[in-house]
């Protein structure tokens, strides 16, 4: 696989979380998009009080942010925010396939922070929807699905968002952990 960086910054801290809680309560991976172009841009964003948000790991083509720490309850998505580590791309909802795929970087170091996680956490590798969120099941999602399932109006990543490539991608990276 093509390498990426697992280092992020920790220059910025984001401004809102719900206190702590437990390794063993996070049970999903949230994928979602920060609707800007860059992570530093979001990673600023989420240390404003104006923000109402928050996520753990914010990632572009080039750079890495965690704006939490893995113990922190963010406030990323309704309904998932105790069960989640939340993972932010840079990005839009709005974007096609292809446009996606031209942001290779941002997906893949988007899979290698999903894998890592995953193998922290004990999470499988799989996509969970909206009835596998309520039933509780363990594996990755997006904004959307936990919108479906819980409540809000978010449709990030959107519908063009490569969600065969990125679990891909995150199966070969969590083989190469585990090598």
């Amino acid at each position: 696989m093509k390498p990426i960086t697992a280092t992020c910054s920790t220059k910025y801290h984001a401004v809102h979380d719900s206190g702590s809680r437990p390794k063993e309560a996070v049970i999903w991976v949230v994928i979602h998009t920060t609707e800007g172009d860059t992570a530093e841009g979001a990673a600023v964003w989420f240390t404003n009080p104006a923000s109402k948000g928050s996520t753990h790991l914010i990632v572009d083509n080039d750079e890495c942010f965690r704006t939490l720490p893995n113990s922190a309850i963010p406030w990323g998505a309704e309904g998932a925010n105790y069960c989640g580590f939340h993972i932010e791309q840079a990005g839009h909802a709005s974007w096609s396939r292809a446009t996606w795929l031209k942001h290779d970087n941002t997906i893949r170091r988007a899979a290698f922070k999903t894998a890592l996680h995953a193998n922290l956490f004990g999470i499988p590798l799989r996509w969970v929807g909206p009835t596998s969120l309520r039933l509780k099941r363990k594996g990755v999602t997006t904004h959307a699905d936990c919108t479906k399932a819980f409540g809000g109006n978010h449709t990030d990543p959107g519908a063009g968002y490569p969600k065969d490539v990125f679990l891909r991608y995150a199966k070969e990276y969590l083989g190469e952990l585990n090598v």
